[in-house]
């Protein structure tokens, strides 16, 4: 399907909350492709763990972004923590549309860290796989439970957000590739995109502009300054000032070197987990390629790390930038640096972007 392209339609805030901060970002399709209109971030404290805590804080960021940054109107899409949400892939019988919620219901009963009819479930049908007996379809699901959908969506009304869609992190992904992705043999390229934040990494698959295979690793940034924070028995706020300096390019080439090392057992699991999402995508989607992986999310700033994943995965790699081919309005005024990738934006562009295939 192609995208719905409305020359100087400005598209809804997209709204990032993820465990480290919340980021807003919003686009307007222009004569040359989309524009950013305005971008702002808030950090969230390490202190802030709780749900409680985080909904407090998410409004605050919410607001102060909506004060200091030129957005316009309130329309907004949002994507909830990862550790929210539940994404799972499930083989299902052919059924018609109507019936298939039920046969999904019938997959997550006992799965769900909640019972089946009090969560809120979606599903893309992504292809279909055959076994001994019949066809069926493989689907990614998607639930979140109804009371922590309806606390985040009081939360955006409390910072003054009209809510018109809430996507998963996965999908918003793709969407912020998706506009590059125009020729007719794109959609035969299989892509993975690997969203590494703070606290989780996202695993995720795409034919073309279509996600095909999506999965959450509890395992990101949180792990790796932990173990350098353990082997060089120092705090933990000094290890993240450690790999802050590291990514930074300010240390010196034997210390980074010694840091590297102390990563490699966690990237190790890291690269085992990946690959174990890698073969389960081969089981389904036999004879095709993966094309190249991307890395984005705020840890893929670590040129090094990305490297040391690529290897161990045997794949070619690049650090995506949500923002390429993206102008900037005249009165964008966004705190970001053309000269860099900018990884660390791609949900909160995607969700904004995906809009447009939306509309």
């Amino acid at each position: 399907m192609a995208l719905k392209i409305v020359v100087g339609k400005t598209l809804p805030i997209g709204v990032d909350l993820a465990s480290s901060a919340v980021k807003l970002a919003q686009l307007r399709a222009s004569e040359g492709g989309v524009e950013l209109v305005a971008a702002g971030e808030t950090a969230v404290p390490r202190a802030c763990r709780d749900q409680a805590s985080r909904l407090e804080y998410f409004c605050h960021g919410v607001r102060k972004a909506l004060r200091s940054c030129p957005f316009k109107g309130r329309q907004a899409i949002l994507s909830l923590p990862a550790h929210e949400t539940f994404v799972q892939h499930v083989k299902i019988p052919k059924l018609p549309p109507q019936e298939r919620p039920q046969a999904l219901e019938s997959e997550l009963e006992g799965k769900l860290p909640y019972p089946v009819e009090d969560a809120v479930i979606r599903s893309t049908v992504v292809g279909d796989v055959y076994g001994e007996d019949d066809a069926r379809q493989e689907a990614i699901v998607v639930a979140v439970s109804r009371r922590t959908l309806n606390s985040y969506l009081s939360m955006a009304h409390h910072a003054k957000l009209d809510v018109v869609g809430v996507n998963i992190k996965p999908f918003a992904i793709v969407e912020c590739f998706a506009r590059l992705f125009l020729r007719e043999q794109d959609a035969s390229r299989a892509v993975l995109y690997l969203d590494m934040g703070a606290a989780s990494t996202q695993v995720v698959l795409a034919h073309g502009r279509d996600p095909v295979f999506a999965r959450n690793l509890a395992i990101g940034g949180d792990q790796l300054d932990q173990a350098v924070a353990d082997k060089l028995n120092i705090s933990l706020e000094n290890a993240q000032a450690v790999r802050r300096e590291l990514i930074a390019g300010n240390s010196q080439s034997p210390d980074a070197e010694q840091v590297y090392m102390i990563l490699d057992e966690t990237l190790g699991s890291m690269a085992v987990e990946m690959t174990k999402c890698l073969r389960y995508y081969e089981s389904v989607f036999r004879n095709r390629t993966i094309d190249r992986a991307v890395f984005v999310g705020g840890q893929a700033a670590d040129k090094r790390l990305c490297q040391i994943l690529a290897q161990r995965l045997a794949l070619c790699a690049q650090v995506g930038d949500p923002l390429a081919r993206v102008k900037f309005a005249a009165d964008a005024r966004p705190q970001l640096d053309r000269r860099v990738p900018q990884p660390r934006w791609a949900v909160a562009v995607g969700l904004s972007l995906g809009a447009q295939r939306a509309a």
